[in-house]
């Protein structure tokens, strides 16, 4: 199959993406202007607002990006050789790392005080990256329909599971609260985890 060429138009956004990629990482969201992000880019900084209104949406598509990583794109294989315990929490382990990357945090911040008083669109937006069927999601409904684990809602099931790891590697860090997490907490608070949620939906 024939790749489609990409349009000037269509190049020039993903320069623009690609450097604001680089620059958070390498000066922080609150140290890149949009004057910054058009240099690195090689692009005016008119083609810059064209392609995005302002710098909140920039951090609102590349967070969404590191959303559908976590939540998504997940090697599976290793799973066949492990337990149900290991299974969870290897899933687990997956997204606590990208939860708890400075670089999430630090366009998860932009990203909330914009919608800090857009609690309308923070829904819509919510309810957008909810919709992406995720490794674990899948996951879940397999261990059910095999009956290993007895769940009769998977969606609840899937938000408890996403409430206890933010509790302890998102929110606290969002807020400034707690530092991330080191290899030692994240293997403790993926093994907690699973043991809580087996405990709940394992089969007798």
């Amino acid at each position: 199959m024939i790749e489609k060429k990409k349009t000037r138009s269509e190049l020039k956004r993903e320069a623009i993406i690609n450097a604001a990629k680089e620059a958070f990482n390498e000066f922080g969201v609150q140290n890149t202007s949009m004057d910054k992000l058009a240099a690195m880019a090689g692009v005016s900084k008119r083609t810059v607002y064209n392609h995005f209104e302002s710098k909140e949406e920039l951090v609102i598509l590349l967070l969404s990006e590191l959303w559908k990583q976590s939540m998504a794109d997940v090697d599976l294989s290793p799973l066949k050789s492990k337990t149900i315990e290991q299974q969870l929490q290897y899933l687990l382990e997956h997204e606590i790392r990208i939860l708890n990357q400075a670089s999430y945090i630090d366009l998860a911040k932009v990203a909330f005080g914009h919608y800090f008083y857009r609690p309308e669109e923070l829904q819509q937006q919510a309810a957008q990256m909810s919709k992406q069927e995720t490794a674990l999601y899948k996951w879940l409904e397999q261990q059910h329909a095999d009956k290993v684990m007895v769940i009769d809602d998977i969606e609840t099931a899937s938000i408890q599971l996403h409430s206890l790891i933010k509790g302890s590697c998102f929110w606290p860090q969002l807020m400034g609260l707690s530092k991330t997490l080191t290899e030692e907490g994240i293997t403790q608070l993926s093994q907690s985890t699973a043991d809580l949620f087996l405990a709940r939906y394992m089969a007798r």
